[in-house]
């Protein structure tokens, strides 16, 4: 564990001399993410020292790079649960993000899109999809590239139940064993 008088916390460092972020990899997924932006932050803004304004300053860089606030509103967000299941974030920071996303939305609402807003737009405005693009991947069965989905797979890779009979011990099975057991399956017999 670092101390944190040298500037060290548990989570994630820079060493502004060399440019190298080290981070806790026992940490859960969402803190190891929010935490290298984090630090990235630091790097950008060019701070140099520490004080409570650089924290401030590099956890909202953090918050915004990992769940924009356009992006929490086309994605249909909620509440900060499900910020923090589509963009990946610990529930504080999403919580976080969430709160300041009321604060953009009410913005929005009452004086209209910033010019920075308008170019954010603009920029993630996909013209195919006819839509503003909040995440893109790709299926995990097909390798489709799916827009704007929370969904590991798309519509057309949707794979057909497996009737119960097929195995005994069907119903101990949990999700990803029956996912499994369905590309098996197809795979196996070209469902």
């Amino acid at each position: 564990m670092y101390s944190l008088s040298l500037g060290y916390s548990e989570d994630a460092f820079r060493s502004g001399a060399s440019k190298i972020v080290a981070y806790n990899s026992d940490r859960p997924r969402g803190r190891i993410r929010f935490s290298l932006m984090h630090e990235l932050g630091h790097h950008v803004l060019g701070h140099t020292g520490l004080s409570n304004q650089n924290e401030k300053e590099a956890n909202a860089f953090a918050s915004h790079i990992l769940a924009p606030r356009m992006a929490i509103h086309y994605s249909g967000c909620k509440n900060a649960n499900d910020v923090a299941r589509l963009f990946d974030m610990s529930f504080e920071a999403a919580d976080n993000a969430f709160i300041d996303y009321r604060r953009w939305h009410r913005n929005v609402v009452i004086y209209k899109m910033s010019t920075v807003d308008k170019a954010m737009y603009a920029h993630f405005y996909n013209k195919e999809q006819k839509c503003f693009v909040w995440s893109i991947h790709r299926c995990d069965f097909c390798g489709r590239i799916l827009y704007n989905s929370s969904e590991p797979r798309c519509t057309i890779c949707v794979l057909p139940s497996i009737p119960k009979k097929t195995h005994i011990y069907y119903h101990d099975f949990d999700e990803n064993d029956r996912i499994l057991q369905r590309q098996h399956l197809k795979w196996l017999y070209d469902f």
